[in-house]
């Protein structure tokens, strides 16, 4: 487990707190945007995948299988 935040480029300001497999995000952990925006749940290959939910800073949520970064099947 570990925890890294962007300090530059395209993500700039996202943190990532969970597991790791050869430098990318892998298992289960959570994500947050610097926009406030949440993801918490499995992670392979450095997406979203597996069983998660992703909640809006303004509320809205999704929650489902995720699959290489989109949702696929909500729940």
């Amino acid at each position: 487990l570990g925890t890294y935040t962007w300090a530059s480029g395209e993500f700039a300001g996202d943190k990532y707190v969970g597991g790791w497999k050869d430098g990318k995000q892998h298992g289960q952990g959570t994500y947050t945007f610097a926009n406030g925006d949440k993801y918490v749940g499995e992670h392979k290959d450095g997406m979203q995948h597996g069983q998660g939910t992703f909640t809006r800073v303004n509320g809205r949520i999704k929650k489902g299988i995720w699959k290489k970064g989109k949702l696929v099947k909500s729940n």
